[in-house]
């Protein structure tokens, strides 16, 4: 296989692999609408924390379809942006409430965390645009 085709192979799958959890992540708040109702965070320890768990179903739909739709730079920072701040509010969240049940959901979300990060540079200069011809 030429490098050229196993590079993209490698980004489809890293792709993939980035639609998936964040699919799995509005899944799981969509989920928690359905059974709690339209405040299903309203235990948070902080007000903007419930106001951020909420907005995660929303934002995390952006980037599926942002990355489902090929504007995949956009989707990569958005993913970024959205798993440094849910996993930095999650530690926050678990230190000033002792939120001992967040312990397995946040290293899942941790290892997802690194996946994105890790696959940032790669995916970046793989969706890199042909220069224009002269």
């Amino acid at each position: 296989m030429p490098p050229r085709a196993s590079r993209y192979g490698a980004a489809r799958i890293a792709l993939t692999v980035q639609t998936l959890g964040f699919s799995a992540g509005a899944f799981n708040h969509g989920l928690d609408f359905l059974r709690f109702g339209w405040r299903p965070y309203r235990w948070a320890p902080l007000p903007a924390f419930e106001l951020y768990w909420s907005a995660l179903l929303f934002l995390d739909l952006a980037v599926v379809v942002l990355l489902a739709s090929g504007r995949i730079r956009p989707g990569l920072l958005l993913g970024v942006a959205i798993m440094v701040s849910d996993v930095a509010i999650n530690i926050l969240a678990t230190r000033l409430a002792g939120f001992s049940d967040f312990g397995v959901a946040l290293l899942w979300q941790s290892a997802f965390l690194g996946f994105v990060l890790g696959s940032i540079g790669f995916l970046w200069s793989a969706t890199k645009r042909p220069a224009a011809a002269d």
